[in-house]
């Protein structure tokens, strides 16, 4: 485990642009665009403001991320116009102001596993000065934040470091667990409930469903099928076999929650389970709502929803990218929409190392991810009483990890996460790590290709 640090970044002299050089300015940001392209031009580059990049220019730098659009029309928008970007040399993407929250970094870094031979940066710069940007340009700077004087930081894992072997005492919390009633994070949940306690709500989209009293206990897909099979011959029941296998899905998600509540109520706390969609602005309002007058002010958050649509950059589609969106970032939107956050003494972000290292495929997961630490960031400044941390998760043995995905991060070399251990450290970070230390990569980083 190692916490996330900013230093002072060299230039890379292999993308350093000299004067001469064409360069094409996205005009999503019309203002921002003439200053840079102005500003570019009296140092003698060779720039055009384009709606779209034509590909055939040195390279291209990209406005999208510095409007005000929506989050998921914002980051699409900026995929598209990268993927146009392609053929150049250099694609700079373009974010604007810490507080806006922002994912970018996470396609610029997968987008530079995608596409080897386009180097693919991108840079936070501040009140939409275009002086900035020409440093960039001019010095060669890799993903982080301009200065005023053109200086840059950026992110790096520093030196690892042990979870803390001892906690203070949490008062008791209510706490809102977004994804914890099922995989990796209700284990986190069952490890938080023995060490803090309290009350903590479980929120996910499964429902509660049931089991039929006519079948057998079992927590084998296969062997449930099997049984709902049978049980429909005897009945005389048409059912097709997606029919089968939906039923099946949902008795054992319903099965899981149920055991993960009774282990949260052994280990001390109380539990409840909430089915929410996070995405959807309106259940959000009603379901905390309901539940805050029922269980007391929410002050701890641990935001652990997601969900994959892993496909190469060139071929992502914007509902993949907005499926993926709507429960990490919308969540996040809409819980924050709702929990006045100077309640919060307590939040934990789930992200994903993709965010911080990239991957291919996962340009969206990367960039929803990214955005969760942009926010952590951001309310660490602003709400000092509370403890933020934003875990950079490598991969677990369990949750979205099936056998596929095991054997192809084990041929990468790269180890999964034990369970009981990344809950462990999970609860060990949030209630006694160092409150300075935000972001923390847990695991091995990725590959490089």
């Amino acid at each position: 485990m190692r916490p996330v640090v900013w230093r002072h970044a060299r230039s890379i002299e292999a993308f350093r642009l000299r004067p001469g050089a064409s360069l094409e300015v996205t005009n999503a940001n019309p203002d921002l665009a003439a200053a840079i392209a102005g500003t570019l031009s009296k140092l003698g580059y060779n720039v055009r403001r384009v709606e779209q990049p034509s590909g055939s220019a040195d390279g291209a730098i990209l406005t999208e991320g510095t409007t005000s659009q929506p989050h998921e029309n914002r980051h699409w928008t900026t995929l598209q116009a990268a993927k146009a970007a392609r053929r150049n040399s250099g694609v700079i993407i373009l974010l604007q102001s810490a507080d806006l929250y922002s994912g970018l970094e996470g396609l610029s870094r997968t987008l530079r596993k995608e596409w080897a031979e386009t180097q693919t940066f991108a840079w936070t710069i501040s009140g939409g000065d275009a002086a900035q940007v020409a440093q960039g340009v001019q010095q060669g700077h890799a993903d982080g934040v301009i200065g005023a004087a053109g200086e840059l930081l950026t992110a790096e894992p520093g030196a690892s470091i042990a979870p803390p072997s001892s906690m203070p005492v949490a008062k008791p919390s209510v706490w809102l667990i977004t994804g914890g009633a099922r995989g990796v994070t209700a284990a986190c949940a069952i490890e938080l409930a023995r060490a803090a306690g309290g009350t903590i709500l479980l929120a996910g989209r499964s429902a509660e469903t049931p089991w039929p009293e006519d079948l057998p206990l079992t927590n084998e897909l296969k062997t449930l099928r099997g049984l709902l099979v049978e049980r429909s011959r005897q009945t005389g029941q048409r059912v097709t076999p997606a029919e089968i296998d939906r039923t099946a899905r949902n008795l054992l998600a319903g099965a899981e929650i149920r055991e993960t509540l009774q282990a949260i109520r052994a280990a001390g706390a109380s539990a409840a389970y909430i089915p929410l969609d996070a995405g959807d602005s309106d259940a959000v309002a009603d379901v905390l709502s309901v539940a805050q007058q029922r269980f007391g002010a929410i002050t701890g958050w641990v935001h652990g929803a997601g969900v994959l649509a892993d496909r190469l950059a060139t071929e992502k589609t914007e509902s993949e990218l907005r499926r993926v969106f709507s429960p990490k970032v919308g969540g996040l939107m809409n819980i924050l929409a709702v929990i006045d956050p100077l309640q919060l003494r307590h939040i934990a972000f789930f992200s994903s190392a993709a965010a911080f290292f990239g991957n291919k495929g996962q340009a969206d997961y990367a960039m929803a991810n990214a955005l969760l630490a942009s926010a952590g960031r951001c309310l660490d400044r602003s709400l000092h009483a509370a403890r933020v941390k934003v875990f950079h998760w490598g991969p677990w043995a369990g949750g979205m990890v099936d056998s596929t995905l095991a054997s192809h991060f084990e041929a990468q070399g790269i180890p999964l996460i034990p369970v009981d251990e990344g809950a462990r450290i999970f609860v060990n970070e949030l209630l006694g790590g160092a409150p300075d230390q935000i972001e923390l990569v847990v695991g091995e980083a990725w590959a490089t290709s």
